[in-house]
């Protein structure tokens, strides 16, 4: 999937490769969904499911930044997806991105002995990691974004489990370059957010309707961290 998205969008990523972006984005969903002829169900049964299309979602994400395909990240990010039926609450139930995310309290597995992991989809995604054109340090900055986005996005909800294997002195190139001009006009293509002000005042309210200051496994890395998710990246807008 990720070698088809870098393939399509490298060279004027066309609207037509949106379009099937976005139909098998949509497919991707039907998988951490209960089957219609399951009528019994436990979430743990579909956790590798769910953690599956929460990595994959990312890893496209990246793969659109690496190729400066904003326009199709654009699309990518502010559709709304047609849910499947038994994941909604209708045959026309639509929802934003955030649907993507997943999670899985069965990797706590993967924990060393004694000790419990505070994101373990985050773990495995980072083990995983194994791309040199798309190293992990990509796929967190790609959240970022994604999150950066569940900000400016009204009813999107979205944990940053991957950011929990950053550090304050980590930078992200893609934020850090957008305190130029030419630069943060890539950041305004995604966002849809053409004056820096507007976009700084859209995340501050997307931080306070998260709840940021709750999320207690960033609060736990020091206080002055939750920074990254915050002002930091746009502050030298």
């Amino acid at each position: 999937i990720v070698d088809w998205v870098l393939l399509e969008s490298e060279v004027d990523p066309s609207d037509e490769f949106g379009e099937a972006l976005i139909t098998m984005l949509e497919h991707l969903l039907e998988l951490k969904s209960r089957p219609p002829e399951v009528n019994a169900w436990n979430d743990a049964w579909f956790e590798a499911h769910s953690v599956f299309v929460y990595e994959t979602f990312l890893y496209i994400t990246a793969a659109l930044m690496r190729t400066g395909a904003y326009r199709i990240l654009n699309l990518v990010l502010t559709n709304r997806y047609l849910l499947p039926e038994t994941a909604g609450q209708g045959p026309s139930t639509f929802d934003t991105f955030g649907a993507f995310w997943g999670s899985s309290k069965t990797l706590q597995i993967l924990a060393p002995e004694g000790r419990k992991l505070n994101a373990p989809a985050a773990e495995l995604i980072k083990r995983q990691a194994d791309r040199t054109d798309l190293p992990f340090e990509a796929v967190m900055q790609a959240e970022l974004l994604v999150l950066m986005m569940a900000f400016i996005t009204p009813e999107c909800w979205w944990y940053p489990q991957t950011l929990l294997y950053s550090s304050r002195a980590r930078a992200f190139p893609f934020f850090i370059r957008a305190a130029q001009h030419r630069s943060f006009l890539k950041l305004a293509e995604v966002t849809g957010i053409s004056d820096a002000n507007a976009l700084k005042d859209a995340v501050r309210k997307g931080h306070d309707r998260l709840n940021v200051k709750s999320w207690h496994d960033f609060l736990m890395m020091g206080p002055s961290f939750v920074t990254i998710m915050n002002m930091d990246a746009l502050d030298t807008l």
